[in-house]
């Protein structure tokens, strides 16, 4: 489980992976969508993001993610689950 911060670091780690956007550039404010992302590389990110924390999105979340922001504080939140 990590802190927000932490979290951040490593979701934009690896969405620079799946976009041409440069980490640095990646704002928690960003939305998905504007990131390049088309439907089968947001596949990918979901899939990355669940093997990268262990955990699992339901496809109902998955498609709630709009912004860096939202695929962090879903991680939070189902490692918050985890944990208690």
């Amino acid at each position: 489980m990590g802190d927000y911060q932490t979290i951040i670091a490593e979701v934009a780690t690896i969405l620079s992976e799946k976009t041409k956007i440069k980490r640095e550039n990646l704002k928690p404010d960003l939305h998905l969508e504007e990131s390049g992302l088309d439907s089968f590389a947001r596949i990918e990110l979901v899939l990355a993001m669940e093997e990268h924390f262990g955990i699992e999105l339901s496809d109902s979340e998955a498609a709630d993610l709009s912004t860096v922001d939202d695929v962090v504080r879903v991680i939070m939140s189902k490692q918050d689950n985890a944990a208690g």
